[in-house]
């Protein structure tokens, strides 16, 4: 889902240079909301194909070009990318493509693209080079919802991979600091069975004034939209705070913050990277982890620290009151 926050805006670029084209995607639960859609000004694609497609196994490539022949696709853009030594089965989709007369877009033709650059701007980068323009420059395109209420942090302690769940004792450590503040803490957590017993020691404390449990898209964005800063796990949530404009410091365990970070002003975003999980050998080149869904027992989240957390919602804090400042004086 973080993953359709990001790309709104760049289909909605994409609609707008080729207002006349039918498109296709994978699906997306973010992507498939109308106020989604209607924020950034998307139509909607025209239909989707199966997820795993993406991959382009071989085991899937007829059923693949089954579909792209029965639709009349011509273009395939894919925005999925491995190390070249890992992505053989995209480049043989990709020759046989070529041969068929379907053009491919993929993130591979930019050549040996700048170590680390974020996942927006790496997609940005292809639909421009087609010549589809992109600006990211307004990344909060849902600013106009967000109602904060003063001195109110939300911490979102669920993630869907486990390995991306920040450990109950540090988010308990957290929260006890964010009340000896004299912080009001509010904690979300996703509908997983497995996510919510994992917060339940966390619920129980007298410093968290609410727990919530959104049991949708929607209603986990109007509760960020009511939060004064957030603390989440690297999830939708992020991003969703960042296309809020609300403040947000992201804990990055098992996958890289500089390419996955949400697309937001300095101000607005932060980022805790654990050290641990970038020197991993199965930290692939894209920035997740080699055991993303399998599960690891290596100590990536204890590359993170709740004092790291305090000093970048510090930062933040100093921030948003040079902005203040800023849009004061002009």
């Amino acid at each position: 889902m973080g993953n359709g926050i990001i790309t709104a805006p760049l289909l909605a670029a994409f609609e707008r240079c080729h207002p006349g084209w039918r498109y296709f995607m994978a699906p997306n639960i973010a992507l498939d909301a109308e106020w989604v859609r209607s924020a950034v000004g998307m139509h909607g694609a025209s239909g989707t194909f199966p997820a795993l497609w993406r991959r382009f196994s071989p085991a899937d490539r007829d059923a693949l070009w089954n579909f792209i022949d029965r639709t009349g696709v011509e273009l395939v853009v894919n925005l999925r990318m491995e190390s070249a030594e890992k992505d053989g089965n995209y480049f043989e989709f990709r020759a046989e493509a070529m041969e068929r007369g379907v053009e491919c877009w993929d993130l591979h033709e930019l050549g040996e693209r700048p170590q680390r650059v974020p996942f927006a701007e790496q997609a940005a980068g292809l639909l421009r080079a087609h010549g589809v323009p992109v600006d990211l420059s307004r990344p909060a395109w849902l600013a106009g919802l967000r109602r904060p209420r003063p001195g109110v942090v939300g911490c979102y302690v669920g993630a869907s991979a486990a390995v991306k769940r920040w450990p109950a004792r540090d988010w308990s450590t957290l929260i006890t600091h964010l009340g000896d503040r004299g912080l009001a803490v509010e904690v979300a957590v996703g509908p997983g069975a497995d996510e919510q017993a994992s917060a339940s020691r966390l619920l129980s404390s007298p410093v968290v004034a609410d727990s919530v449990f959104p049991d949708s898209l929607e209603a986990l964005r109007d509760w960020i939209a009511g939060l004064d800063v957030l603390v989440s796990n690297d999830t939708v949530a992020a991003h969703l705070a960042a296309a809020l404009g609300c403040p947000v410091v992201t804990l990055y365990l098992a996958t890289d913050g500089d390419i996955w970070s949400p697309v937001a002003a300095p101000d607005v975003s932060r980022a805790v990277q654990s050290a641990i999980a970038l020197s991993c050998s199965y930290m692939k080149p894209d920035g997740t982890c080699q055991r993303y869904y399998s599960g690891c027992p290596a100590p990536c989240a204890a590359g993170v620290r709740p004092a790291d957390v305090l000093i970048e919602l510090d930062q933040l804090k100093r921030s948003g009151r040079k902005a203040r400042r800023q849009e004061v004086d002009q």
